[in-house]
């Protein structure tokens, strides 16, 4: 009885054996495959990053482009603007030249005309007489603020006062008073000026009309 309860108990403890050694191995086995799992996940991960990396990096060359294109734009419009006023203003000088002169003579001419939308020196003047006012006329008010900005940028030069003593900057003070006083004279005479042209195409007029309605009664 007793050897019969010894190798019954020497079986169990083989059987336990055996199921120890076995869950051993299962248990190593499942954690190999979930390591081997670990590492695709990592890898998928670092694939995914790496895709992302190279999405938002041609991102941001594109925009990068694309941004630069558009300054590039703005600079060539800017560039063209630019020159287009510098040609404007070099006109309006050279009329107001030629005005000076002609004024000097005393002969009357019809040289200014009155136009709607800037007087004559204004901005609407310059723009005028570059022959490229009707392409101005579809702006906003904030464009046309710029464009008269940057006219003006080129009317106005900056003053250079860093450094001067009191008596260059009286000296300055002085010379920008006697130019404010030679353009309002300026204005005054182109004004009075427009006036006489004025008058001298009114009174031309009249006297077409005069004569028109003459010869009219004469055929009559």
């Amino acid at each position: 009885m007793e050897e019969k309860l010894k190798r019954k108990k020497e079986e169990d403890e083989q059987m336990w054996r055996e199921y120890l050694e076995q869950r051993k191995k299962q248990r190593a086995k499942e954690e190999e495959e979930l390591r081997k799992l670990k590492e695709r996940q990592a890898k998928r991960k670092l694939l995914r990053a790496q895709q992302e990396a190279k999405m938002l990096d041609m991102k941001r060359k594109q925009e990068e482009q694309r941004q630069k294109e558009m300054e590039d734009k703005k600079a060539k419009e800017a560039e063209a603007k630019r020159k287009r006023l510098e040609e404007a203003e070099r006109k309006r000088q050279a009329m107001q030249e030629a005005m000076k002169k002609e004024q000097t003579v005393g002969k009357p001419n019809f040289v200014i005309a009155k136009k709607e939308g800037g007087e004559d020196g204004g901005p609407g003047a310059a723009l005028g007489s570059s022959g490229f006012d009707k392409s101005e006329m579809g702006k906003t008010k904030e464009q046309l603020e710029e464009d008269k900005k940057m006219c003006m940028q080129f009317r106005i030069k900056p003053l250079e006062i860093e450094g001067l003593k009191m008596d260059e900057l009286k000296t300055q003070c002085k010379e920008l008073w006697e130019h404010i006083i030679q353009l309002e004279s300026d204005k005054y005479d182109l004004e009075d000026r427009m006036k006489r042209q004025d008058y001298d195409v009114s009174t031309t007029c009249g006297e077409i009309t005069h004569c028109l309605q003459y010869l009219f009664s004469l055929v009559g």
